[in-house]
């Protein structure tokens, strides 16, 4: 048999159950708040997307520069090297 403490103990443990599903209920469809919410996110997503394309497109372009750059440098140090030994 079961004892009361533990009956009355399960009988609160439905009610809390219950309580939950009741009140905070599922719905298979989303309210115009959340399809809100979500339509800002995915914009703020796409544009995020955006920026990080951008942002690694001009590091692409900065990286070129820079190897340009550093072609020039090691042009610049071999006629340096040349006149020295003139």
């Amino acid at each position: 048999m079961i004892s009361t403490g533990k009956a009355i103990r399960m009988a609160l443990v439905c009610a809390f159950a219950a309580g939950i599903l009741a009140f905070g209920g599922c719905t298979k469809y989303a309210s115009p708040d959340d399809l809100k919410k979500l339509d800002a996110a995915d914009k703020a997503a796409v544009s995020a997307e955006r920026d990080v394309e951008k942002a690694k497109a001009e590091r692409r372009g900065l990286e070129k520069q820079v190897s340009v750059k550093q072609a020039e440098l090691d042009a610049a140090k071999v006629e340096l090297e040349q006149v020295k030994n003139r």
